[in-house]
């Protein structure tokens, strides 16, 4: 599946012709050219998609900030960090949440600081390739960009609203799938459970 398939799927949920490819000198092209990448961006940035989640270490920088004792180099064709943990505390990192913050020094230099040292992200990679994206995406996706388009090329405000609905639940089924894949052990963390279960 293409960019340019993806368009049509939400073209077809429109109703409006199919296109050949985004450059093409139609309104339908032209309305997907606007749309397209905008939409796939604020896609990737809204959840924790599997195929577009990413490990790295961060590159810690020679750089001080007021409250934070690290400071690292925010990673390339990162769209959204999710967690920061260093090695130790990995298999406990949904858990035990470390805080840090993305913000931009002088020289417009994005950065995250943070108090975990040797530390890794986990974060949403800015995936372009649609042979990478999950069916649930790509079909998210084309509604979400119906939704956009359905005005400019409908005027029709109840399927712009019937689109995002549509969207909006075909997002919920990706949870859905996505939490599956993400198994993880119950902890009983009470006194009630330890005193239970001990």
């Amino acid at each position: 599946m293409t960019n340019t398939d993806i368009c049509n799927m939400a073209l077809s949920y429109l109703a409006r012709t199919r296109i050949k490819s985004l450059e093409e000198n139609i309104e339908e092209a032209k309305e997907c050219q606007m749309f397209y990448e905008p939409s796939r961006r604020l896609l990737l940035r809204s959840y924790s998609w599997g195929f577009a989640n990413r490990l790295v270490r961060l590159a810690v920088l020679d750089t001080e900030l007021p409250g934070f004792a690290c400071v690292y180099k925010y990673p390339a064709g990162c769209l959204a960090v999710r967690l920061i943990y260093d090695t130790e505390t990995a298999r406990r990192r949904i858990k035990e949440k470390h805080p840090f913050e993305v913000m931009m020094t002088e020289g417009a230099v994005t950065v995250i600081a943070t108090d975990v040292k040797d530390a890794w992200a986990e974060y949403t990679a800015d995936v372009t390739d649609t042979a990478q994206f999950s069916p649930e995406f790509s079909e998210a996706l084309a509604h979400y960009l119906a939704s956009q388009m359905a005005m400019q090329l409908t005027g029709n405000a109840n399927i712009k609203m019937t689109e995002y609905q549509l969207f909006q639940a075909v997002l919920l089924r990706a949870k859905v799938e996505t939490a599956s894949e993400r198994h993880r052990e119950l902890e009983w963390d009470t006194p009630y459970a330890r005193a239970r279960f001990s």
